[in-house]
């Protein structure tokens, strides 16, 4: 079992990289994104079960679109090709870069 903790605080370590206190409702978003790329702000709402309000300030964080303070670059923010009024998520080459980091860390979780 201290194992499986070792793996999880590394982990939280790659978020921490990021900043410190990155929020886990930003991880959550971050990680539907990765498994879903190109998902709207409203499926993205309904799959954490957040308010769209509250996942549309975390999808600015995660972007490049943070009203107040440091914008991660995480993500990237499209608008649909079909829809103009849908947002596409996708993650950008810097949110690819960590969630590799993340699933070589969860990799070696089964070795």
């Amino acid at each position: 079992m201290a194992n499986r903790i070792e793996y999880f605080l590394r982990l939280l370590g790659h978020l921490q990289k990021i900043d410190p206190e990155f929020p886990l409702q930003y991880a959550i978003c971050l990680c539907e994104i990765a498994i879903n790329e190109g998902l709207s702000l409203t499926c993205l709402s309904e799959r954490t079960g957040m308010p769209i309000s509250t996942v549309s300030r975390i999808v600015g964080a995660l972007s490049e679109k943070r009203q107040c303070g440091h914008a991660y670059g995480l993500v990237r923010v499209t608008l649909s090709p079909t829809e103009k009024r849908r947002k596409q998520l996708y993650l950008s080459a810097h949110g690819k870069s960590l969630i590799g980091n993340i699933e070589e860390t969860i990799a070696l979780m089964g070795t």
